[in-house]
C-alpha cells in the first residue's frame, strides 16, 4: 500500500496533477511567515531529528545494542537494510524526478533517466562537472525520520530487541509517530520542501522501514525457538518472563 501511495505522489508530481494542488498556496502563505529568534531555532533543530547525523547513529547503537544482548545479527541487518534502501531509492527518485525547490520561487520537474545517468557520471568520471540538476522530491528528512524511529521502537522492545515487550512496543510506535510528523512539518513550515514532498517523504520511509522489519522479525526454522523469542511470546500473553 504505502509502495502504490508513493508511485501515485510520484506521478502526480510529475504531471503536476491535483495531490499538487496546495503545495504553491502553502508555499505562498509559509514563505512570508517565517518564525524567528527562539522559535526558528527550535523549529530547526527539530526538523533536524530527520538529518542522518542523527538518525545513523542512533539506529547502529540501538542495534549493537539488541546484539550484545543476544539477539543475534537481525538488528543491524535489519538497520543496514533499511538505510541503504533509503539511501538508493531516495536518490533515485531526487535525481529522477528533478524537482526544483520552492526557495527558488519557481515549480519546475525536469523528470527522466538522463538525470540517473548525468549523476552518475558525475559521480564517477574523475574531472567531470558536478551534477547540477534539482533534487528536491521526496523529503529526504521526511523519509529519514519515518525510517528511524518506529524502527528504533522495534529495536527496543520488538521480539528480536533490546528489551521485548509487546505493550511497550504499542507505545513506543504511538510515541514514535510524533518525530515523524513534526519533521515532515517543519520541513514544509520552514519552506525547505513542498507540502508533497513531504508526503512522498513519508511514504518512502514507510516503504523501507517494512523492508527493514521483513529483515528484523523474519523467523529461522530452528528446532528450538532462543530463549529471548520464548520471553517474547510471554510478554505477548502479558506473563512476566519466567512465570508459570
Amino acid at each position: 500500500m504505502a509502495a502504490g501511495a508513493l508511485t501515485a505522489v510520484t506521478w502526480q508530481v510529475i504531471v503536476g496533477g491535483p495531490v499538487t494542488a496546495l503545495d504553491w498556496p502553502v508555499h505562498a502563505f509559509v514563505d512570508p511567515r517565517q518564525p524567528e529568534g527562539p522559535l526558528l531555532w527550535a523549529a530547526v533543530a527539530t526538523a533536524r531529528l530527520g538529518q542522518r547525523l542523527i538518525t545513523i547513529p542512533l539506529l547502529v547503537g540501538l542495534a549493537i545494542w539488541a546484539m550484545r544482548r543476544g539477539r543475534g545479527w537481525r538488528p543491524l541487518g535489519a538497520v543496514l537494510t533499511g538505510l541503504g534502501s533509503l539511501a538508493v531509492l531516495g536518490t533515485l527518485l531526487k535525481v529522477g524526478v528533478g524537482r526544483s525547490p520552492p526557495v527558488l520561487e519557481v515549480d519546475t520537474v525536469s523528470p527522466g533517466a538522463g538525470n540517473i545517468a548525468a549523476w552518475v557520471y558525475a559521480l564517477l568520471v574523475p574531472g567531470a562537472p558536478p551534477f547540477d540538476g534539482y533534487v528536491s522530491f521526496p523529503s529526504g528528512h521526511a523519509a529519514n525520520a519515518a525510517l528511524t524511529y518506529p524502527l528504533a521502537a522495534w529495536l527496543l522492545f520488538g521480539a528480536n530487541g533490546v528489551f521485548p515487550h509487546a505493550r511497550r512496543l504499542r507505545y513506543a510506535l504511538g510515541c514514535s509517530l510524533l518525530p515523524v510528523a513534526a519533521v515532515g512539518v517543519l520541513v514544509t513550515v520552514l519552506d525547505y520542501h513542498w507540502l508533497s514532498e513531504s508526503v512522498a517523504g513519508w511514504l518512502l520511509g514507510a516503504v523501507v522501514l517494512l523492508v527493514a522489519l521483513l529483515v528484523l522479525e523474519a523467523r529461522t526454522p530452528d528446532r528450538a525457538a532462543p530463549p529471548h523469542q520464548h520471553a517474547m511470546s510471554q510478554v505477548m500473553a502479558d506473563e512476566p518472563p519466567g512465570s508459570g
